[in-house]
């Protein structure tokens, strides 16, 4: 049976209409129900929380795919056409981030670890984040960081396989994707949603995009994720206006200094142990971006592995 005090926070937010505090509510129901071992009664009131009782599909991935009719189906894969689990240890200490950033980031995680004590007193914790700054700045690895620090998986959304040629397809697809993280522990990273969330109006468009930038803004109203759903943006300007007050967090990812990008070459070097922290560094100097300074090592790293080889 529910803790009575999960109920009354259920009848309370009933009482003043507070829908959003009451799926909250109801959701710590459902989850205290299966930390109990009850997932019968758990997936039976998950599937309460949904339109004509979803039940949510399985987290071992059930792919979807499209029909003659445009309607998206549940086939053998369900999910997993269009998620990819990223793999790799790196915690956020591993993320060569500014102490601002660093600071944010470990809030969420607090936030986390005390989010029952934070939902007994009706305050909802951060679940929907926007990372948003040039490409190659660790915003990607830094979603995959959160997940290894709450202890789930982080799965990153493959857009070509959510965008359909069907009329509403996108729409229904993207709904699947935020019911997937409403009954499923992992962080949702969705990058570059600006193939997704672009500025609504635009005359070169029919009003499909629009009904999707529509769609997408009413899932990250709406949708409470059991974890995280982390969106990147590299072009935040294109955005819809609208799309950033759906986020609980806005994120600013600053292109690197010299100095950070020589600190994050040590660090990958003493990591691996090929090559001296030093040569990393040099490496990585007149670097843009993480993601140059990971190329050039990873490049010298191989190189020294096969002169090894060949000695």
């Amino acid at each position: 049976m529910p803790k009575v005090d999960h109920l009354a926070k259920l009848l309370e937010a009933v009482a003043s209409q507070s829908w959003v505090t009451a799926k909250a509510a109801a959701t710590r129901i459902v989850e205290a129900e299966e930390e109990k071992g009850h997932h019968a009664a758990a997936e039976f009131l998950r599937a309460s929380l949904h339109p004509n009782g979803q039940r949510s599909p399985s987290p071992n991935g059930v792919a979807t795919q499209a029909n003659g009719s445009g309607t998206w189906i549940a086939g053998p894969s369900a999910l997993s056409s269009a998620l990819t689990r990223l793999s790799g240890a790196t915690r956020i200490a591993d993320v060569q981030l500014r102490r601002g950033l660093e600071a944010d980031l470990h809030a969420v995680l607090v936030e986390w670890r005390h989010r029952d004590a934070l939902a007994a007193k009706g305050i909802e914790r951060r679940r929907k984040l926007l990372f948003h700054g040039p490409p190659g700045c660790g915003k990607s690895l830094t979603a995959l960081a959160l997940g290894n620090e709450i202890g789930a998986p982080t799965y990153v959304v493959r857009i070509d396989a959510v965008v359909g040629a069907y009329l509403g397809q996108t729409a229904l697809r993207i709904r699947e994707l935020f019911h997937f993280a409403e009954t499923t522990d992992c962080v949702l990273l969705l990058d570059e949603i600006d193939a997704l969330g672009k500025r609504r109006g635009s005359p070169l468009d029919v009003g499909e995009l629009d009904r999707v930038v529509i769609s997408l803004m009413q899932e990250l109203e709406h949708t409470l994720p059991r974890c995280l759903v982390v969106a990147t943006s590299n072009v935040p300007k294109h955005l819809d206006d609208a799309l950033f007050r759906r986020f609980d967090g806005v994120l600013t990812f600053p292109r690197p200094t010299s100095k950070e990008l020589a600190r994050f070459g040590r660090s990958r070097a003493v990591g691996t142990g090929v090559i001296p922290p030093a040569k990393a560094a040099r490496l990585v100097s007149g670097a843009t971006s993480f993601a140059e300074a990971a190329r050039r090592i990873l490049a010298e790293e191989r190189a020294a592995v096969l002169r090894e080889i060949a000695d």
